[in-house]
């Protein structure tokens, strides 16, 4: 094929590609933005147990566990905000736990072990987390390595060097301006809400109308595609990981304020729940379709289920139980509904 053809050929290749690329802004709730993901699943879901529990147990519906359960929300609504980004871009990141709990101690042994400075010690631990996802994303795009298998080994990497540093040790008593973030309140509302959120509205803009999550959604849609629109896959696919890293970073030190204390074996079920939520909240795990707001209700519906099954009495094994059949059902609800879509 001469040069001359390749140059008639490509303003259609490229007005294809823009069309693909712009296909999945189409039959869009104007509300919730761009995503093509239905929120009725989760919402349904979380207005059933509502009901449910407005029977069986009033108090579920108190200030005090109300205020429980959106604590407990808001670091699984934080995380899988970051976990959002990296699906809708084709990607997975099952390192999110050992990232949190090695930024976590890093922050501590800045803080307590080196004696640096509060707003030092914190910008560490941002950086270990933004260093960790940065690897991450370097080791599976410039390396062509499968991102189950990176994400899975830095899992272990980065949770062992946090486990050989600590030595099973326990950093604790943290000064009040930490404790204050995952415990305190502002005008009466628990301040981890408040972060987590600021970190969805944020998202939720830039996911469903700024140019970067048209370009995000994009990447994972049609990796091709957005090639052809002179869009950088490669820059965006790192940059998600990067951005799950500082996510992540920014959960443990609101973890950390919550507990005062640091763990380096914790946050060991906390990817499960992460991931649950983005799909739960109707991402799909295979990219090009994300919703923060789906995200947002995920979350909840986990952290109510948790907390349901802690108000009526059970053994606290029964939270994982109904978890996953809610997690089931809610799949089930999506199953059928893109069933029903393609016939």
């Amino acid at each position: 094929m001469s040069l001359v053809q390749e140059n008639r050929e490509d303003p259609a290749k490229r007005l294809r590609a823009e069309l693909e690329v712009a296909d999945w802004r189409n039959s869009l709730p104007p509300l919730f933005g761009p995503t093509k993901v239905p929120l009725s699943a989760p919402a349904v879901m979380l207005l059933i147990i509502a009901i449910v529990m407005g029977f069986a147990a009033p108090s579920f519906f108190s200030l005090g566990n109300l205020r429980a359960i959106s604590i407990d929300a808001s670091l699984i609504m934080l995380l899988a905000v970051g976990m959002t980004a990296v699906i809708t871009a084709r990607g997975i990141d099952l390192s999110i736990g050992a990232i949190l709990t090695l930024s976590s101690v890093a922050f501590a042994a800045a803080l307590k072990d080196f004696g640096l400075p509060l707003w030092l010690s914190v910008l560490i631990g941002f950086a270990t987390g933004g260093l960790c996802g940065l690897v991450n994303g370097i080791l599976i795009t410039k390396l062509k390595m499968p991102d189950f298998i990176v994400t899975l080994s830095t899992e272990l990497i980065f949770r062992g060097l946090a486990l050989v540093y600590a030595g099973g040790g326990v950093f604790f008593a943290f000064p009040e301006a930490i404790t204050w973030l995952g415990r305190g309140r502002l005008l009466g509302i628990p301040v981890p809400l408040v972060i987590g959120l600021t970190v969805v509205i944020i998202a939720h803009f830039i996911f469903a109308y700024h140019k970067v999550g048209a370009r995000l959604h994009a990447v994972g849609g049609n990796p091709t595609a957005a090639k052809r629109l002179g869009i950088s896959v490669l820059h965006y696919r790192i940059g998600v990981y990067v951005f799950m890293g500082l996510i992540a970073a920014l959960g443990g030190i609101m973890l950390t304020g919550r507990l005062d204390a640091v763990v380096a074996s914790g946050a060991v079920t906390i990817l499960l729940n992460t991931i649950a939520a983005v799909i739960v909240g109707g991402t799909n795990l295979f990219g090009g379709r994300g919703s923060i707001v789906g995200t947002l209700l995920g979350a909840w519906l986990l952290a109510t289920i948790v907390n349901a099954v802690v108000i009526l009495g059970f053994e606290a094994f029964w939270q994982h139980v109904a978890a996953g059949a809610v997690i089931l059902i809610t799949i089930g609800l999506y199953s059928r509904r893109n069933t029903r879509t393609e016939e």
